[in-house]
């Protein structure tokens, strides 16, 4: 790997861990608000590891959840040239990686329904938390508040 490549890893991890954190602040409101029950992340967790206690999923669910928007997020880094960075690709990154996620490999492992066959509430919650997970990407990694 050459520096260049390893700078948008540095950079796209950095930024995922504050885009995460700002789709976690989205979930967290909903969950608060009941507009969702349990979080993607901990039905994820259970559908692995069914027999864990709560806390300990919740845990995990955190810890599954930053590492995946973390490797989203090096994905988005490494993709896209630093020039086409920013809040509108990146909200369509995050689009693309809800669709990815709630249209494909959640509903294929069982975890969840297709989304045009979920709750509503869910997946309002889910794609506008995608929606800001991908701006605050975009933003963080155009602003170069990561390196």
């Amino acid at each position: 790997m050459n520096n260049t490549v390893l700078a948008n890893v540095a950079r796209g991890i950095g930024a995922g861990l504050a885009a995460t954190a700002a789709m976690s602040a989205v979930l967290g409101i909903a969950y608060k608000v009941k507009t969702i029950d349990r979080q993607p992340p901990q039905l994820i967790v259970d559908a692995f590891l069914p027999d864990i206690p709560e806390r300990e999923n919740r845990v995990l669910a955190a810890v599954a959840h930053f590492g995946d928007g973390t490797a989203a997020s090096i994905g988005y880094g490494v993709a896209l040239p630093r020039i086409m960075q920013g809040v509108t690709t990146g909200t369509g990154y995050g689009a693309l990686v809800w669709l990815v996620g709630y249209e494909g490999w959640l509903p294929l492992m069982g975890i969840l329904p297709p989304a045009h066959r979920d709750d509503r509430r869910r997946v309002g919650t889910m794609f506008a938390a995608h929606l800001v997970f991908g701006s605050v990407l975009g933003f963080a990694l155009r602003r170069r508040l990561t390196t």
